[in-house]
């Protein structure tokens, strides 16, 4: 039960089509894939580094090197059982690279519950529920092009889908999102990002022309440090604020909470550390009384399939989902034999 090698892999796996957010346009993603090994038994996470995006700033060769350099010798040849441990080990070894943490802190808790035989929920608590409701994200385009998108989304299986928005102008988001939910009608879930690009006057602006489209949710409208602002919004009360890059840690959590930033929590374990430090944010967020999004950073089967399990062991992730695998999300292939499936619009708990 020690850990006794580890391997770490970089991939690049192309986007299904090119994915337009408010600031960049994206073809690729390239995540490390990290393999603990103890024995003859190997436990599997991934780091899916986001540069620019949900306040990440490590890139795949910045992973591969904290990786290597601060996590794998703190990790070497301790105890597979004693994950809190590890886990205050590994952030103290690399406190600014969360998303290098969360790959090799997975893959250990993944690696203990193989060498326990038994489902990475049990070791978090059991899960709730055995499917978790999928949002699938449609990037920015002509409206035309978002509203065949959508509909084809809809023809896949998905309920909710999540609309990028930020790199125009508010009326020509508005306009797009309007013609989205005029195809698609009312029952579909429909939640916009902005990924931190509008101005607070633009944030308001966008809020009165979105509100009688019936939004489920506003992903961060503002700058990530703009807790005032995010403040205002929430009171306001047309249409729920989730925070998303200005939710990293369990600091921030605690702080959103206190001035009131937040309708909703977007969580993703790799802005977050991975799943210890995720089982502290949601606990805060459970102390609030607020409502969880699941989700993941686009990543194959391996990181979609640790973040389904996390969230179904957490009663209050109740919102749809980003859970972002194959050509069921951003990217076009996986690189495991039995993707995690989507079915009916819902993540299969592997």
């Amino acid at each position: 039960m020690i850990v006794d090698r580890i391997e770490i892999i970089p991939i690049r796996v192309p986007t299904r089509v090119p994915m337009t957010l408010s600031t960049v346009t994206l073809t690729s993603h390239d995540n490390v894939i990290v393999r603990v090994w103890s024995g003859g038994v190997a436990g599997l996470g991934e780091a899916e580094p986001f540069p620019g995006f949900q306040g990440c700033e490590e890139s795949q060769s910045s992973v591969v090197q904290s990786i290597r350099d601060r996590l794998v010798p703190v990790v070497l040849g301790r105890r597979t059982s004693e994950l809190v441990a590890l886990d205050e080990a590994v952030t103290a070894a690399a406190p600014d690279a969360p998303y290098a943490r969360a790959g090799v802190i997975n893959a250990l808790h993944d690696l203990l519950a193989r060498q326990l035989g038994v489902p990475l929920h049990a070791l978090l608590g059991g899960k709730t529920r055995d499917r978790l409701p999928t949002v699938t994200t449609l990037g920015i385009s002509d409206p035309t092009r978002m509203v065949r998108e959508a509909e084809a989304a809809i023809g896949r299986g998905y309920r909710s889908l999540k609309l990028k928005i930020g790199a125009g102008s508010v009326e020509s988001d508005a306009e797009a999102v309007s013609m989205v939910r005029r195809s698609v009608g009312p029952a579909i879930g429909l939640r916009v990002d902005a990924n931190a690009a509008l101005s607070r006057a633009a944030a308001r602006t966008e809020v009165n022309l979105l509100a009688p489209v019936n939004l489920d949710l506003f992903a961060q409208p503002l700058a990530k440090e703009d807790t005032h602002g995010a403040s205002h919004l929430v009171a306001d009360g047309r249409v729920p604020i989730m925070p998303d890059e200005s939710l990293t840690n369990a600091r921030s959590a605690l702080a959103l909470i206190l001035a009131g930033a937040a309708s909703i929590f977007g969580m993703k374990l790799a802005k977050h550390g991975g799943i210890r430090q995720g089982l502290v944010v949601a606990a805060v967020a459970q102390a609030a009384g607020l409502p969880i999004q699941p989700g993941n950073q686009p990543s194959t089967s391996i990181g979609s399939a640790t973040a389904a399990h996390f969230f179904a062991a957490q009663p209050g992730a109740t919102l749809a989902g980003d859970f972002n695998v194959g050509p069921t999300g951003w990217l076009a292939d996986d690189i495991v034999k039995e993707s995690l499936t989507v079915v009916d619009g819902a993540a299969v708990v592997p």
